[in-house]
């Protein structure tokens, strides 16, 4: 059996209130250890914007003789009321923590880092560890690029500009015709679409097929100016086409 030796290095730092907006609470001691970059602490904040409660974070390497060495930076969430509700399917919450800390990373900090990983404290102490990897969260960050545009349009009121980008014949049929025709129907129930336009809550990459193919599930909400909307995508991960595969749109 081949012996695998691992080496890790952590370095906790600062614990941020989501009540403390304007500054951060740093432990004793250990605060003086490592400074984040103001993209960093942008990051961290824009989960507690979204979950609230606190996030402790920490640097950290791992190596092992049969894997790369990994860089990662750690967030770990506790005395969120909005995480409880995901107990048993912690990876969504996870995700959406994972990519809101990656997004506001510069280029060079999204090479620096190979994985984030998020680890989430439920109320009765449990946890949930996570680990997502920067290329994985790249893939994400450059098709929610499309999917802005997707909703861009439906901000614009151009539905008929989605009938060529939707396939209704790889992951489910659909009635374009009926899915078109409800996008209109209901628009301004919901009122204009905001300048935050989509607000995403999470994603997961699945497979397709049993041929290697995935796909690309991305899951949240059309901010409104009336009432938010819940709006799905599932396109491929990997592809620059502009082809949505599913589109979910609570009516």
């Amino acid at each position: 059996m081949k012996k695998i030796s691992v080496f890790i290095l952590s370095i906790s730092v600062s614990i941020i209130s989501c009540n403390q907006r304007d500054g951060e609470q740093k432990t004793e001691l250990i605060s003086y250890l490592i400074n984040i970059s103001d993209t960093e602490d942008a990051g961290v904040k824009d989960v507690l914007g979204f979950y609230g409660g606190y996030c402790e974070y920490s640097l950290g390497k791992s190596v092992s003789t049969d894997e790369k060495t990994k860089n990662y930076f750690e967030l770990k969430l506790s005395k969120s009321e909005t995480t409880d509700q995901y107990k048993e399917s912690p990876g969504y919450p996870a995700s959406n923590i994972a990519y809101r800390f990656y997004r506001n990373l510069s280029e060079n900090e999204k090479e620096k880092y190979t994985h984030i990983n998020p680890v989430i404290v439920f109320s009765d102490g449990s946890q949930s560890e996570h680990e997502y990897s920067t290329w994985e969260l790249g893939i994400v960050d450059k098709r929610m690029k499309f999917l802005d545009k997707v909703v861009n349009i439906i901000r614009e009121k151009r539905f008929e500009d989605l009938r060529p980008m939707l396939n209704d014949s790889t992951l489910a049929t659909y009635d374009k015709n009926e899915l078109i025709g409800n996008l209109k129907k209901f628009d301004s129930q919901f009122g204009n679409v905001t300048e935050e336009g989509f607000r995403i809550f999470g994603y997961r990459i699945d497979a397709l097929d049993n041929k290697g193919n995935d796909y690309l599930y991305i899951s949240g909400a059309i901010m409104r100016d009336i009432q938010a909307n819940e709006f799905s995508l599932v396109i491929d991960p990997y592809s620059d086409e502009e082809e949505i595969l599913l589109l979910q749109y609570k009516m």
